[in-house]
């Protein structure tokens, strides 16, 4: 019967192993909230350009009155956009900065503004 408290305690340790985690996973998506608006000059369009990351892993990229809506979540530094069409665009995280590469337009520059 010695089993039993065996079980037990290493199911607790793995609830709380688990709830830990969950909780670290959600600390580091936080910071990253809110809206970024690309610096002059890193955008190929003559358009204030803005990117929202919302806390339920959506997003919009707005351009002019264009939206284009994305999933994104985070992996070590870089920030990562999931199109609805399949498409992954990578950015990099450097505090309240983003920068992301686009093929053929260069790379843009945003900062976080709200």
């Amino acid at each position: 019967m010695q089993t039993l408290p065996k079980i037990r305690a290493l199911l607790l340790s793995a609830a709380v192993w688990l709830l830990a985690l969950a909780m670290v996973s959600c600390q580091s998506r936080d910071q990253y909230l809110g809206t970024y608006t690309a610096l002059p000059g890193t955008s190929p369009v003559r358009a204030e350009t803005v990117l929202e990351l919302k806390a339920n892993g959506q997003g919009t990229w707005k351009v002019r009155d264009e939206e284009v809506p994305f999933s994104w979540y985070v992996k070590g530094d870089e920030l990562r956009l999931n199109t609805r069409g399949g498409g992954v665009i990578v950015g990099s995280l450097h505090g309240d900065d983003v920068r992301i590469t686009l093929p053929g337009s260069g790379q843009m520059a945003f900062k976080k503004s709200k």
